[in-house]
């Protein structure tokens, strides 16, 4: 019979959390701008640049806690990942935090420019840190770095990854 309080009171916290509101997650679109830089030299190859920039639209799910999801497509104007013309590249991230945030992602570049004749390129590997501030209600600015691990290994010539340094508008 002792126990028969401390479970009623259990079960009544377990209705209370079960009858509660769901919360949901925060939706986040974005656009900004990306500049990017080989770690290696490729100057041995006169039509692949070393460095240029790109527009960045992006999408981020925040389902609660320190956890984030984001998916983006990066547009180069002038090709990227051994491409000589323009280039997209779809990639996906997981990411952790809030103001402080960092994680890992994946990636491909497409793009009719490659020397290899591919279209597509070889998954790419990142990994992304950054800083969400807050400027105002629902207007999110983040600066973020990234590592892009095998970005230019669609160069036979030539193999570099890749530094990423960029800043989007999101808006919630």
């Amino acid at each position: 019979m002792r126990k028969f309080p401390a479970i009623a009171v259990a079960l009544l916290a377990l209705a209370g959390f079960a009858t509660a509101p769901a919360r949901a997650g925060e939706h986040r679109i974005g656009f900004g701008y990306h500049y990017f830089e080989t770690l290696d030299d490729i100057d041995s190859l006169s039509d692949i640049d070393d460095s240029g920039n790109s527009l960045v639209f992006s999408y981020q799910y925040l389902p609660g806690g320190l956890l984030r999801f984001e998916g983006a497509v990066e547009y180069y104007p002038d090709g990227y990942g051994g491409s000589i013309e323009e280039a997209w590249a779809p990639q996906a991230y997981v990411l952790l935090g809030r103001f402080f945030y960092g994680g890992v992602g994946i990636g491909v570049t497409h793009s009719s420019g490659f020397l290899s004749g591919d279209e597509w390129s070889d998954p790419w590997y990142a990994a992304k840190v950054g800083i969400d501030l807050l400027l105002l209600p629902k207007f999110h600015l983040d600066i973020n770095a990234n590592y892009r691990a095998g970005a230019f290994d669609e160069l036979d010539e030539a193999e570099s990854d890749a530094i990423t340094l960029g800043a989007s508008a999101r808006f919630s």
